[in-house]
């Protein structure tokens, strides 16, 4: 049986369009800004404290290239919600026994449980 996650709830962008994709998201998703200083913003389009949020790494890591060259920019993480604790682990034992998709949980780097899937 396959436990499906009840809902979406945030993306995490590492951007060198940090303005850009700020107001991108406000026109697309009619988001408005929850939180916004000059290295971090957090939008959301309803109830949700964010459902997006950006890290400007033109200031975070201003040697780290142009805006559209590759490296520590794109997807930093997404976060889903489980129905239960019950569901989020018969998920992950789920995934535990698929030989071609392992997963390992290690301790969360900024908050939730991080769950990888190991390539």
């Amino acid at each position: 049986m396959t436990i499906a996650p009840a809902k979406f709830v945030h993306v995490v962008y590492r951007t060198r369009r940090f303005d850009e994709m700020v107001e991108w998201y406000k026109t697309v998703f009619g988001a408005h800004v929850q939180y916004q200083d000059p290295g971090l913003a957090f939008l959301t389009y309803d109830d949700e404290h964010h459902r997006f949020a950006f890290a400007n790494m033109a200031l975070l890591d201003p040697s780290g290239g142009g805006p559209d060259d590759r490296g520590p920019i794109g997807v930093d993480h997404v976060a889903y919600t489980y129905s239960s604790l019950t569901d989020l682990f018969d998920k992950y034992a789920e995934l535990k026994t698929k030989g071609d998709h392992p997963v390992l949980v290690y301790p969360p780097r900024h908050h939730g449980v991080d769950v990888l899937r190991r390539p």
